[in-house]
């Protein structure tokens, strides 16, 4: 799985967190809908970790296979890797149990220190607070300076505000360094 960075001068590098890409539904719905809703957000790049995978065609993926602990390892230290080289993580939180991998890189991002921003569209109920998801998953979200929500466009609109933010920072920044430059 390998990484596929989209959009142009990036403010903000965010990681997809999901298990959308093991099955085919998932990969129209990344390839067709997410990919194509982020692009839209100037100022962003993505890091997807099933870049690979979409470039394949079914038949190939469907003769990957079961992956050995070695193989498994590398796309697991990949995909912490590409978490550390992200500034916010977009985490996918549907399943009647949000996935297992995803719960992983959501605390992997926490204890990096990364904004993590979920969002659940299924509205199956599980874990043990009101919001859906495990009680350990919602404090990793709203700790780390992120929220959930309950659509795409919800997650996608506070992604914007962070973009935004960092952007104006970014600008007051420069603004200083040239005028103590010119002062």
């Amino acid at each position: 799985m390998g990484k596929l960075f989209i959009g142009n001068a990036a403010n903000v590098v965010v990681y997809l967190a999901s298990p959308l890409g093991f099955t085919e539904e998932g990969r129209v719905y990344i390839r067709d809908v997410l990919l194509p809703k982020i692009e839209k957000i100037e100022g962003v790049a993505v890091i997807d970790p099933w870049s690979s995978i979409l470039r394949m065609d079914e038949s190939q993926i469907m003769h990957m296979g079961v992956l050995d602990a070695k193989e498994s390892e590398r796309i697991g230290n990949m995909n912490f890797k590409s978490i550390g080289n992200a500034d916010v993580i977009l985490a996918n939180l549907n399943g009647a149990d949000p996935d297992s991998g995803t719960c992983i890189e959501i605390g992997h991002a926490h204890a990096l220190g990364k904004t993590i921003i979920g969002y659940r569209t299924d509205f199956r109920r599980s874990g043990d607070s009101s919001s859906g998801v495990n009680l350990q998953v919602e404090a990793a979200i709203y700790g780390s300076g992120g929220k959930l929500f309950g659509t795409l466009d919800g997650a996608l609109d506070f992604l914007k505000g962070l973009v935004a933010e960092k952007a104006s920072k970014d600008l007051s920044k420069h603004a200083g360094a040239k005028m103590r430059s010119t002062g």
